[in-house]
């Protein structure tokens, strides 16, 4: 078999091309529908194309033409356009709005090149003078067929390009969203063109339509740095740059990267911004770098408490050995707020060296609602004396729970014995215990009516030494929140002042 006679039945020439004049659409004979009123024609036409190896149909009337089209979907509609009835014009609008992949080739008679550049514009792929001259027939067809295969592969190609384009931009949108990263472009004239849901979140913009509108108008707290406006003047990026921005809750801090925008010619269209949110990562490092001088300053306090310890026992012991021999009864009353003091002493000592050297937990199952009513006891003298009302709420579908119930305890005397102190003129202390079901998990709340804390100190809570107290150490605290920790806990805080604060503290049913 030679080149030529492969390159045909493969659909390629020699140099690997479609060869769009060999190739056939439908794998077997291509198909054409004559139309024409005039029956000569139409059997002369048959005759000449049925020996070239097209399969040709034959029609009389527009109306039989459309069946024969629908029924047989031929490559190729030779159509005369002066018919009885219906125009042939309105015929080949009809195949170009619904069956695009025909090609059409109109027919006219001599003078009628007025409708024959009518239908060239609608869509024809060309036409032919009558009376046709049928040697030149079959050259024709083949090149209106190739014409129109070419259209169809252009027509194909542009609609697998359309379908990629939106796949890739819904794909590019399901990104976008899913990114924790805000990000936003902006055109020449600093206005938004697309925000995604993380930028809108950070800003504060979810219920707001911003697209159009200049980015420093809705959020002038950013104006200061000009930072995307720098970037479209000097077409040079930023890598980096934080930023803060005043939320309505809290404030927030950026690492934003910026880059100009291009067209595919060159043409500088606009301004991307990535705006990484580092609020919790900076207050992180803060964290950590305070944690690391107070956990310094600690192991010093926990060497000097141990220091203490051993010549305050002596102290404590001499001054009650003092206290049988003396009989002088003002002496005695200071040697008694010697002991006091001293004893007070004892337990600032042991706080710092349990902050110091926290015990880890001995767990058991406990009962946390008889926990709660133990408690209730040990302070109840004390609130009753400063007039404070004590409440108490238990969960009976609480379970035992695996915990160290003398650190569990210790965590609910001091929240209380704090709560006392806030209200010395009297107040409602709250003590409720709750089972949370869907996680797993109990909920021990301390409720008091006092002063409340200011909002800026709350995230402070449980820093070591951090007291908002005149005479506190910021030591009891830190202890609470170190035997939640162990046990796998967490607390929350809730707190408005002028009306009262809330310990809740989380821990899992083991």
């Amino acid at each position: 078999m030679d080149d030529n006679s492969s390159s045909t039945e493969t659909g390629k020439n020699k140099f690997g091309q479609t060869d769009l004049v060999n190739e056939q659409t439908n794998g077997g004979k291509e198909k054409v529908l004559i139309v024409d009123d005039m029956l000569l024609h139409l059997e002369t036409a048959k005759l000449y194309l049925g020996k070239s190896g097209f399969e040709v149909f034959c029609a009389s009337d527009i109306k039989n033409a459309w069946e024969l089209l629908i029924a047989e979907e031929p490559e190729l509609v030779l159509l005369d356009l002066v018919m009885p009835g219906e125009s042939g014009l309105n015929l080949l609008a009809k195949i170009r709005a619904q069956y695009p992949q025909i090609g059409v080739v109109v027919m006219t008679a001599f003078g009628s090149e007025e409708i024959a550049a009518t239908a060239m514009k609608n869509g024809s792929l060309d036409y032919i003078r009558k009376p046709v001259k049928y040697s030149e027939l079959t050259s024709v067809v083949q090149h209106a067929l190739v014409k129109q295969r070419q259209l169809n592969y252009r027509a194909k190609s542009i609609s697998n390009l359309q379908t990629a384009y939106e796949e890739l931009q819904v794909s590019s949108d399901s990104i976008l969203h899913c990114m924790s990263a805000g990000v936003v472009a902006l055109d020449n004239l600093l206005r938004i063109k697309m925000i995604n849901y993380a930028a809108l979140k950070f800003f504060d913009l979810e219920n707001q339509n911003v697209l159009g509108k200049d980015f420093y108008a809705t959020l002038p707290d950013l104006k200061k740095n000009s930072l995307l406006k720098q970037t479209l003047i000097n077409e040079k990026g930023f890598r980096l740059f934080e930023v803060a921005h005043q939320g309505p809750e809290k404030d927030l801090l950026f690492s934003v990267n910026t880059d100009v925008l291009f067209d595919h010619h060159g043409h500088k269209i606009g301004v991307l911004a990535v705006f990484d949110e580092i609020s919790e990562q900076r207050n992180f490092q803060k964290l950590l770098k305070e944690r690391e001088r107070l956990t310094i300053i600690g192991q010093m306090a926990a060497g000097m408490a141990h220091e203490i310890k051993n010549p305050l026992t002596a102290i404590k012991g001499f001054a009650q050995l003092l206290s049988t021999k003396i009989k002088d009864p003002t002496i005695k009353e200071y040697l008694t707020i010697m002991d006091d003091e001293i004893n007070r002493m004892s337990q600032v000592i042991r706080d710092f060296l349990q902050l110091a050297r926290p015990k880890a937990p001995n767990f058991e199952r406990t009962d946390i609602n008889l926990l709660f009513h133990d408690i209730t006891s040990i302070i109840g003298p004390q609130a009753f004396l400063k007039g404070i009302e004590t409440s108490l709420k238990t969960d009976s579908m609480i379970p035992e729970s695996l915990m160290d119930p003398g650190q569990i305890k210790q965590v609910v005397l001091n929240l209380t014995q704090n709560a006392l102190e806030v209200m010395d003129k009297g107040g409602k202390l709250t003590l409720e215990t709750k089972y949370l079901h869907a996680a797993k998990e109990i909920r021990l709340d301390v409720h008091d009516t006092g002063c409340g804390i200011p909002r800026d100190k709350i995230k402070n809570l449980g820093v070591p030494f951090y007291t908002t107290k005149p005479e506190g150490t910021g030591v009891g605290l830190s202890i609470v929140f170190s035997i939640v920790e162990q046990h796998g806990g967490r607390i929350n805080v809730q707190s408005e002042e002028g009306r009262g604060t809330t310990f809740s503290v989380f821990l899992p049913v083991r």
